[in-house]
């Protein structure tokens, strides 16, 4: 169902991702462009300033521009998505209490888009970009980088499994709700909050467990880099600012990644419902 409003904004959405991407291209440039700079002031050679000064700037341009595009594309593409939601719902003769559900519900895709879709591409970028870096600075860092990710992606495939599990019980909960609050009995009616909450706090644990089991990959990685960079006398003090930048700045990509992981399936599975609810009323008009 999403793919369709992708199509029929995709020229927008183009726009805007390219814009956001760039600046985050330029913001990952950075410590290089600051490693540069440092080593350029320890050799008296002052013009090495400059690249920081151009990175900074451009960064900035683009960082404001993506600000500027995304509220008017992505404001334009709900009030799209919306008014469809809200037309099919009267078009099969759905209670208004649903239409209304649906159309909040509608806001989720559009989430997605606006705030999922580039966080993924820039923990894509960020990993790219850090790990590229970090060959270019010290090969044997940067193999260590790589060998995290095979690890991780088991980590995180645990996770899609079990968030997309757990968000199929939170939605058919939530669901129900309109029944349980237009009944209106006390105990029914903590007794759903209770159970939201229950299905709100695995899928939280789920997600701390995930970045636990990667944050202790996270401190091995520390490690070897310190070892060898201790090993290493010829390194230079822009190079080491530029190592431990690019380690973090790996570190905060991977972060991302648990929650990313969450959204999608909790993505997939309200379009899951959606899809399925528009064939069944498809089916039932004919």
């Amino acid at each position: 169902m999403i793919g369709s409003y992708v199509k029929a904004h995709f020229g927008r959405l183009t726009a805007a991702y390219a814009v956001s991407m760039a600046g985050s291209v330029a913001g990952q440039l950075y410590p290089f462009a600051t490693a540069l700079a440092i080593n350029g002031v320890l050799e008296r050679r002052y013009a090495a300033i400059g690249w920081l000064v151009a990175c900074h700037f451009g960064a900035l341009i683009l960082e404001v521009s993506a600000k500027m595009l995304d509220t008017r594309v992505f404001a334009r593409i709900y009030a799209d998505i919306a008014t469809s939601f809200v037309r099919r719902a009267h078009d099969e003769g759905q209670d208004p209490s649903l239409i209304a559900a649906r159309a909040a519900l509608s806001r989720e895709y559009v989430t997605f888009l606006e705030r999922d879709v580039p966080a993924v591409l820039f923990a894509v970028i960020g990993l790219s970009v850090s790990v590229s870096a970090l060959f270019w600075l010290d090969t044997y860092i940067g193999l260590a980088c790589l060998a995290l990710i095979l690890p991780l992606l088991a980590i995180n495939r645990w996770l899609a499994g079990r968030s997309l599990a757990l968000n199929r019980g939170l939605n058919d909960r939530l669901e129900r709700e309109i029944d349980v609050l237009r009944r209106g009995r006390a105990s029914t009616v903590e007794r759903h909050f209770r159970a939201l909450g229950g299905w709100r706090i695995r899928l939280s644990d789920a997600e701390a467990s995930a970045y636990g089991a990667m944050e202790i990959s996270v401190i091995l990685l520390f490690v070897v880099a310190l070892a060898r960079l201790a090993d290493n006398d010829a390194t230079r003090a822009g190079d080491i600012y530029a190592i431990f930048a690019y380690l973090w700045k790996f570190i905060v990509a991977l972060d991302q990644v648990p929650q990313l992981v969450q959204q999608m399936a909790k993505l997939r599975d309200l379009n899951g419902r959606l899809v399925q609810r528009g064939e069944r009323s498809e089916n039932e008009l004919t």
